[in-house]
């Protein structure tokens, strides 16, 4: 009997993917074991994380620093609120560098922690916490992410960990974020933008992503919604520490500027001094935004993300939680098992502390935040590949040749 030659008959495409399905649906031919090793390293990973967050989170909580940022900024901020005191502390940096859980935010965050003040301290953090977690969890699901696997990553990622043991908002924030991406096209997204303005200011380049996505009636929204919250928080307190305000955020910089996990740090670490590390981060942070932005060719979710990633690395004082923000627009990508976002993620635990103790690990978070931001990016430009041409005018598309699959290739699987 002749040999049968299928491929005289199908096209080339079409025999690869019967060649694919007959792979997967035969271990065997994944490897003389039928292991799937891929599959086998991302459950390592995930055990590995899950026993990292669990002793770094049970170690924490037996020592006395558990909760420290909480209880000395929003939980105190809510007992001066409670009492009609202003939450914030004398603008001095000799004395914000001795006692540097103090509260420097806007306000707004001291009247979510209102309702917590009236608790106990340890059940106040704890509580707090599992507002905080279960906030990041509804952000992730507010983007459609339904890899448990990514759950896994962002919630034991040394960030959120760190936000946890700290007593920080980040999940909050990381819901904001969400919530401004999910509903972009909408007042609600752009409140939620600018309650995330008016509770960590770094945030403000958002403003800047909605005017140039032609978001005209967005960015305005925004501003009014930030502006409003910012003075109505301030107006619960009677407006004390408004005239002094700009001076505390300047002494709070002084007096940290050198000690977190900024590129000011690692400038300064590095024997650069401060009057021109500062002009150097800035300008550094400006040109990763725009290598973000030209990667990811223009796009919406690019622009989204070089705002997240510029505010963060121009800010002169940056601390590891920061960076749960940057695991919101890596989520609307939904190329949530890429082996580089995973390295990246688990490099995040080569410095587990807020103070680091030497020139590398001044430099590592600063690093790894612009890369994840870059993955972010080229993982956009795929996604951008795989969607139809949105109509909103104020996206920059893809190419055609990029959006269309090229005779003989097949596109990628969304």
């Amino acid at each position: 009997m002749p040999e049968l030659r299928v491929d005289r008959w199908l096209p080339h495409a079409v025999v690869d993917r019967a060649v694919l399905d007959a792979a997967v649906s035969d271990p065997t031919r994944r490897g003389r074991a039928g292991v799937d090793w891929l599959r086998l390293v991302r459950r390592g990973a995930v055990a590995g994380l899950l026993v990292l967050a669990v002793v770094q989170l049970y170690l924490q909580a037996r020592g006395s620093q558990y909760g420290i940022d909480f209880r000395g900024g929003t939980w105190n901020a809510g007992r001066a609120l409670l009492s009609g005191r202003s939450p914030f502390p004398t603008p001095n940096p000799a004395l914000l560098a001795r006692e540097p859980n103090g509260f420097v935010t806007p306000p707004l965050l001291a009247l979510i922690g209102a309702p917590f003040s009236t608790l106990p301290f340890g059940v106040a953090i704890v509580a707090f916490n599992l507002l905080c977690a279960a906030a990041l969890v509804g952000a992730l699901r507010v983007l459609g992410v339904r890899d448990r696997g990514f759950y896994v990553l962002v919630l034991c990622s040394f960030p959120f960990v760190s936000s946890l043991a700290l007593g920080q908002p980040d999940g909050l924030f990381a819901l904001a974020a969400a919530v401004a991406w999910r509903r972009r096209d909408s007042p609600s997204g752009a409140v939620a933008a600018g309650a995330l303005i008016a509770a960590k200011l770094l945030a403000w380049p958002l403003i800047i992503w909605l005017l140039v996505t032609r978001r005209f009636r967005e960015a305005a929204v925004a501003t009014l919604a930030a502006i409003v919250m910012l003075l109505g928080s301030w107006a619960c307190i009677g407006f004390k520490g408004l005239s002094s305000y700009p001076r505390l955020l300047s002494d709070d910089a002084r007096a940290f500027e050198a000690k977190g996990h900024s590129i000011v740090t690692a400038l300064a670490r590095a024997g650069i001094p401060l009057h021109l590390a500062v002009p150097l981060s800035v300008a550094a942070a400006v040109g990763i935004g725009v290598a973000i932005v030209i990667i990811a060719r223009g796009g919406d979710l690019g622009w989204f993300t070089a705002a997240l990633a510029v505010g963060l690395l121009a800010s002169p004082v940056v601390w590891q939680h920061y960076l749960v923000l940057l695991f919101i627009p890596l989520a609307v990508t939904k190329r949530l098992r890429d082996p580089l976002v995973w390295l990246l993620a688990l490099a995040l635990w080569l410095s587990p502390g807020e103070t680091p103790g030497a020139l590398w690990q001044a430099w590592l978070i600063p690093v790894l935040a612009a890369a994840l931001a870059l993955r972010t990016a080229a993982l956009s430009r795929l996604l951008m590949s795989t969607s139809a041409r949105p109509s909103r005018p104020g996206y920059w598309p893809a190419p055609s040749s990029a959006a269309m699959p090229m005779p003989g290739r097949r596109r990628p699987a969304r």
